[in-house]
């Protein structure tokens, strides 16, 4: 069934994600705060797109706008499709614009981020009886090589998501069948923040990478990843295990999730990585001062120590991997930690209540 559907951000993802829904016969808005960005999205009419994915060709924007209102106005489905570090900005400009009956998906969820964007909304008065979906990544590994053109490496087959409480996931799985059956509607948020899994693959193995960076060694990020690099990658997913396990949940290993999302084959963090043909092409950062520090260690692994301060855990490998990133690029957000997510002393019953509704 058609859907009217806003776009929140039109960087790699967002344009992918316009011109995919687009080609699925949507009607599809984008919001991007570049002004350069909007206007040559609205000159080309839409989104081109090429490579592994399960539609490619010309998706038609209807509206690329620099106007929150504009975009999601009447929209039924609202995807913010960019860095978590801007989650909670866009939160407050959405917040005057949302209407009853909106489903506004965290594509994907960093860590927490449910929390925090639901207290933002209510910290800027926003009164609207919405649903908020989180999903653990992407569906897409995809780079825009120039605005209104976006080639995919690979497409998930499957990836989980869930409602914020869990308490809608029955009644969202049935809206979003059409829309990306894809997505699995599992769990609670706690789940959804644990099997975000660039906490895992991106922060300990770009420390190790710091030779590459900073003597500007052209590699590509994930087909040159080393043994050691998937060693560290290995003990922080033993850790995001282990957390699931203190909320009694049963958390897959990296592997196992990720073989499931991009059929590929290996018995290591370090072989699947490399298997995957879809990151062809896929560079590795030519600084540290990268999203895979900036975003990846404050929205994802703090919010992974806020989890197991409240489940009662030590999680030394994450603990180190924030102190040395801490150390390398000052200046990092302090991230979500129980303090900034409004959690204060919240118990671990609590919070599953929180969770679960």
């Amino acid at each position: 069934m058609k859907k009217n559907i806003a776009i929140i951000g039109a960087g790699n993802g967002g344009q992918a994600f316009a011109g995919y829904f687009s080609l699925q016969g949507h009607d599809v808005r984008i919001f991007d705060v570049s002004e350069k960005t909007i206007e040559t999205i609205n000159d080309l009419g839409g989104i081109q797109i090429e490579g592994n994915s399960s539609v490619t060709g010309f998706g038609k924007v209807l509206l690329a706008s620099t106007s929150m209102e504009d975009v999601i106005k009447g929209a039924e489905l609202v995807f913010l499709v960019l860095p978590s570090i801007y989650h909670s900005k866009m939160a407050e400009q959405m917040a005057p614009y949302l209407e009853d009956g909106q489903y506004v998906v965290l594509n994907p969820m960093a860590p927490l981020g449910a929390v925090e964007f639901k207290s933002v909304l209510d910290m800027f008065g926003c009164k609207a009886d919405i649903k908020i979906v989180c999903t653990a990544t992407l569906l897409f590994a995809c780079r825009a090589d120039r605005v209104g053109h976006v080639n995919i490496g690979g497409q998930k087959v499957s990836y989980t998501a869930c409602t914020y409480p869990s308490c809608y996931n029955y009644e969202a799985a049935e809206v979003f069948r059409d829309v990306l059956p894809e997505l699995v509607f599992c769990d609670d948020i706690i789940r959804i923040s644990l099997d975000n899994l660039n906490a895992i693959v991106h922060p300990g193995p770009t420390i190790l990478n710091t030779g590459r960076i900073e003597s500007n060694i052209p590699y590509q990020y994930y087909l040159d990843f080393t043994p050691g690099q998937g060693k560290i990658a290995e003990a922080l997913d033993r850790e995001r295990m282990k957390i699931g396990e203190a909320f009694g949940l049963n958390i897959r290993t990296f592997v196992d999730e990720f073989k499931t999302m991009y059929q590929v084959e290996g018995d290591t963090i370090h072989e699947v990585l490399r298997n995957n043909v879809g990151y062809k092409g896929l560079m590795g950062q030519n600084t540290l001062d990268s999203r895979y520090l900036r975003e990846d260690v404050p929205y994802s692994l703090v919010a992974f120590q806020t989890l197991a301060k409240i489940a009662g855990i030590e999680i030394p490998t994450i603990d180190a991997v924030v102190t040395i990133a801490r150390d390398l690029i000052k200046g990092l957000d302090e991230g979500r930690t129980s303090n900034n997510l409004g959690l204060g002393n919240v118990t671990k019953k609590e919070f599953i209540q929180m969770c679960r509704g």
